[in-house]
């Protein structure tokens, strides 16, 4: 653990997180320029930080910690902090990691950021070595996916991956696939998925996830359901449920805008029949975009930034 240190100055509180360390990406501002260093703002704390600098007291910027001292911090400088934009773009940390420039590397860097997974370089190459094994199923929908599977610890055996892949894909709905992920363990502290396979006959077909979070099994606040469906007559399309304190709301997402209308009329019905079944129903929602997988609807929010502090370089 790592000491507080003392007041600067006039005695304002410079005190060291316990949690901050080497490898972590962090937006700093510069305080008080000094002698190869000075001193630093980072949420609110005042740090001693030694390194390259920028000149101008009040500028705000990204760094990389290279060292964590009782008495101050070592940071590398990443580039400036612009106006407008929260975060650091995909393409600076891909630079700062060290690792293979390119837009495979981005998209999975941000993936894996809508996960709030930690991310390292170890993490990064091995996930991009898992893309390179996979080229049957190259493209932009494959990051998406591989990104969701580190939240489980799937079984190790040969070929696991590549069946799991085409499954969520949509590419092949062999069950021995289905079978795979849920075989898959939750990490500490994370969501447990279970796939169903649904057989409506010549009507209605598909595939049902369930997530339960934190490693629970009841439906209950919290759960996200998600149905890939496939109908004779409108073709593919998703519905994404999600249950919270405050009821079982959703979005009916569909390729093609020509059934929007027809999507949009049956709304009403479909939340009637679920506040029948006692549902505190919110309004549901009509979407017109491709999806490339389940992944897609599970995952957080997040821009072509990075704002949380758990990258490791």
């Amino acid at each position: 653990m790592v000491k507080p240190v003392g007041p600067v100055g006039d005695g304002g509180g410079l005190h060291l997180f316990r949690n901050l360390a080497p490898g972590q990406v962090v937006r700093l501002q510069l305080v008080e320029p000094g002698l190869n260093g000075g001193i630093v703002g980072l949420d609110g704390r005042l740090f001693r930080a030694a390194g390259a600098l920028p000149a101008r007291p009040g500028e705000h910027f990204w760094a990389i910690v290279e060292k964590v001292q009782s008495d101050q911090i070592t940071v590398r400088h990443l580039a400036p902090l612009e106006a407008g934009k929260p975060g650091l773009p995909a393409g600076e940390l891909v630079r700062a990691l060290g690792l293979p420039p390119g837009a495979d590397t981005e998209v999975l860097l941000r993936e894996l950021l809508r996960w709030r997974l930690p991310v390292d370089r170890e993490l990064i190459l091995r996930v991009l070595a898992m893309g390179r094994d996979l080229p049957q199923y190259g493209g932009k929908d494959l990051w998406p996916v591989l990104a969701w599977l580190q939240v489980l610890e799937l079984p190790s055996r040969p070929g696991a991956l590549a069946k799991i892949v085409a499954y969520v894909l949509g590419w092949d709905p062999d069950p021995e696939g289905q079978e795979l992920l849920n075989q898959g363990r939750s990490r500490s502290g994370r969501d447990v998925v279970q796939a169903l396979a649904l057989n409506g006959g010549e009507r209605l077909q598909g595939q049902v996830y369930l997530v339960f979070p934190g490693g629970g099994s009841e439906l209950e606040a919290g759960v996200k359901v998600a149905l890939h469906l496939r109908s004779g007559v409108f073709g593919e399309f998703w519905v994404s449920l999600e249950m919270d304190r405050t009821g079982l709301g959703g979005r009916l997402i569909i390729p093609e805008a020509r059934w929007a209308a027809r999507f949009q009329e049956a709304v009403p019905l479909l939340e009637d029949r679920l506040a029948d079944l006692g549902y505190q129903v919110r309004p549901f929602t009509v979407e017109t975009r491709r999806v490339g997988s389940v992944a897609e609807l599970f995952a957080g929010a997040v821009g072509p930034v990075y704002v949380p502090l758990d990258i490791r370089v």
